[in-house]
């Protein structure tokens, strides 16, 4: 499961910029994390330190990074984590990776589509259907249901005329 990606170094001394995707309380809990490169292996490292940084990052150091030299390879980077070490969820909280892939139906049962993304964005977060083609704001006036033993996300009629 994909938890943050790293988008830059931070400073001289081997620390890195992480874009985190997972909320912010749960990032100190983390002593291990799988770095994955496009194409490349997942390869695992032991957090050494990690703070929040002013625009909602995390800057985050690894055993052994030292130098600047050496976190410059991780910039682009994704960070995971294996499924079973997630933090826990409050009653409708959702991974992304569970909404992606959900089939979109109205109410009245018109298909939409599926999920193919989610934006993260302020106010709420959006749901991208099929591939950019419908943006659908991931709040309960608009989104009624979620069932992922089903693989569907049920939405409010008013959603049919799109």
């Amino acid at each position: 499961m994909v938890v943050g990606k790293v988008i830059d170094t931070y400073g001289l001394g081997g620390e890195l910029k992480v874009q985190p995707y997972l909320e912010a309380s749960h990032w100190p809990s983390l002593k291990k994390v799988f770095l994955k490169r496009k194409g490349g292996d997942y390869v695992p490292f032991e957090v050494r330190s990690l703070r929040r940084h002013g625009g909602g990052e995390i800057i985050l150091r690894f055993e052994g990074c030292e130098s600047i030299a050496h976190a410059e390879r991780f910039k682009g980077a994704k960070l995971f984590l294996p499924k079973e070490e997630l933090p826990r969820k409050a009653r409708g909280e959702y991974y992304y990776y569970e909404l992606e892939g959900l089939e979109v139906f109205t109410e009245k049962g018109k298909f939409m589509g599926r999920v193919t993304g989610v934006v993260e964005q302020k106010p709420y977060d959006l749901l991208e259907v099929e591939g950019g083609k419908l943006y659908i704001p991931f709040v309960r006036r608009l989104v009624k249901r979620v069932k992922l033993r089903e693989g569907k996300l049920i939405v409010d009629r008013l959603l049919e005329e799109l």
